[in-house]
């Protein structure tokens, strides 16, 4: 029983470090945030998108703008619903990259693996190709999970929160726990197997998803440890990414603070030097961890489908222990 990891983790890393052409890919699907990348990042856009005086503030431009003795009515409907038609058009446009270049990645991928080499705009081409499929895919897994949290468990809870009964409380939560976070986890291992089945064997939806499924249960073992393995990595990346960062804001920060004594407007500008050069470490190393990580989950599939046998490490762990316990003659 040789390594199953070790080998696919190797693979993986040196595809990503060698075709360079995959990293504009994984910036897109990085944002999908299954490897934890932009983390800091879209905290920051969550706080922007709690203030909708922020969002809206096309109202108060027309009020103020040169159009304000017009019928402010038409003029307000208009330029609301332009606006509305932008940000859904940017929005589409926005899914699009994200689908098409997570297809194009498992593609570009598997390409690699054959030593074979292709373009980004061609993998965003091809992997356009099987947004559709890809996207129903993920649509579809967000439905299931949301779908049964929403109609099954919060009713649950909500019966059971009206009991005023704390310790019914504390296991209702608990059993909802037990039944959320495996199925979310589960629904998450069959779309990452099913739309390599569709992106690498031309498979149409239903076919990819039962077949993910398959692939999924009788490998679910295999799937779990891959799982923790680039979780580890992602968390070491990331502690690195930030030490990092800290090491290159704190320099810039005292010296701010130093020189606004003398100007005080000089404090930002110094400031953001580091901001720009922190905020490109963040996009840089976010596109390689999720350029590697769907490196690496494609390389197992392709392990997983090829014919032969594999083996988690606990399973060879276990094969192995028996012998480390046997008498010496």
């Amino acid at each position: 029983m040789t390594s199953l990891y070790r080998k696919i983790l190797k693979n993986a890393w040196l595809i990503t470090k060698k075709y360079y052409y995959l990293w504009p890919l994984g910036f897109f699907v990085a944002f999908l945030g299954n490897g934890g990348e932009y983390q800091m990042l879209s905290r920051q856009i969550e706080r922007v998108n709690l203030q909708p005086e922020n969002i809206f503030s096309l109202n108060t431009w027309v009020n103020t703008s040169i159009f304000q003795d017009w019928d402010l009515t038409i003029i307000r409907g208009f330029f609301l619903a332009l606006f509305i038609i932008v940000i859904l058009a940017l929005i589409s446009l926005f899914i699009w990259l994200i689908i098409s270049s997570m297809a194009g990645l498992i593609e570009g991928c598997a390409l690699a693996d054959k030593k074979e080499k292709k373009t980004f705009l061609g993998l965003l081409k091809s992997g356009s190709k099987s947004f559709k499929p890809v996207f129903l895919l993920f649509l579809i897994a967000k439905v299931i999970v949301y779908g049964i949290l929403v109609l099954i468990l919060t009713p649950i809870m909500l019966a059971a929160f009206s009991q005023n009964n704390e310790s019914l409380n504390i296991f209702i939560v608990f059993l909802i726990f037990l039944i959320f976070v495996p199925l979310s986890i589960i629904v998450s291992f069959v779309t990452r197997f099913a739309s390599a089945y569709v992106v690498l064997n031309g498979q149409r939806m239903k076919d990819a998803f039962k077949n993910g499924w398959r692939l999924f249960a009788a490998n679910w073992l295999i799937s779990l440890e891959m799982a923790a393995l680039l979780l580890i990595i992602n968390i070491c990346v990331s502690l690195v990414v930030l030490i990092v960062s800290f090491l290159i804001f704190s320099p810039f920060f005292f010296v701010g603070i130093s020189s606004s004594f003398a100007s005080p407007g000089i404090f930002w500008s110094i400031i953001m030097i580091p901001v720009i050069i922190i905020l490109i470490i963040f996009i840089f190393m976010g596109s390689l961890l999720a350029t590697f990580q769907i490196n690496a989950w494609t390389l197992l599939y392709l392990r997983l489908t090829e014919g032969r046998k594999a083996y988690s490490k606990l399973v060879r762990w276990a094969a192995i222990l028996p012998s480390k316990f046997k008498p010496s003659k």
